[in-house]
Parts: structure tokens; sequence; C-alpha cells
């Protein structure tokens, strides 16, 4: 299954854990409606990611809590640069103030990090309606 636009979406993923890199990548893996562009371990390692790049992603999927540069950072720099990239936020924390600064830094919406199946499922319900 590909989206609307007949192809599919491109997600980097950010995180500092490589268990939740591992099960992210093979939940992207296996979904039809995603490529993997970038598997980071922190924001500064996909910025120059998207430096390199000519095919930019779709979609960010970013960490909160990352060592060198955390989620908030990498929000501003996405949101200031790569206006075309949809970010969401990809957290445990339930810090309500925490999570306001990532939205308010540019996250449309911040997925907890309970199943990375049912994120998908969520960023492409976002994705195709556009935002």
């Amino acid at each position: 299954m590909q989206t609307e636009i007949g192809r599919k979406i491109k997600i980097a993923f950010v995180d500092d854990s490589l268990l939740q890199r591992t099960l992210m990548k093979i939940a992207v893996v296996n979904h039809e409606a995603f490529d993997l562009s970038f598997n980071c371990s922190n924001g500064l390692e996909l910025l120059k990611e998207l430096e390199r790049t000519a095919d930019l992603p779709d979609v960010c999927l970013a960490d909160l809590h990352m060592p060198i540069m955390n989620g908030h950072e990498a929000a501003l720099h996405i949101r200031d640069k790569y206006p075309s990239i949809k970010l969401f936020g990809y957290t445990t924390t339930d810090n309500v103030l925490e999570l306001e600064r990532f939205k308010a830094n540019g996250a449309l919406f911040i997925f907890d990090k309970t199943n990375p199946r049912m994120t998908l499922e969520e960023i492409k319900f976002w994705f195709n309606d556009d935002i």
C-alpha cells in the first residue's frame, strides 16, 4: 500500500536507544507505507544527514531526551531549516512543560514509545491528512 500521493512516506527516526532504533527499523521495514531514510542516534547526527541529502524525508520522528543534541534543539533546527519535514516527538516523558516546549519548537504531535506500529499508523493518518 502506498500513500495518496503514490509513493511511500520517507521517515527519519532519531533516538539514542539502540533498542528503540532497532524496533522502529523493524516496524518501518514491515510497513507498506514507509521507507526509512535515516536512523540516527541524536539530533546532530540527523542534521548532518539532512545537510548531505537532496532527498529529504517527509517525516521525522524524534526522541526528546538524547545526548549531544536533544529533541528540543533538533526540532528548532528542523522547523527553521527544513519546514517541509513534518516533525513528531517520540518519548516516555510525561512532563507537561517539556511536552509543550517540544510542540512549541515544532513537533506536531508527540507519541509515547509503547507501540511503534501504532505510531506509524498515526503518522500515516497525519501525513495523508496533509496538515
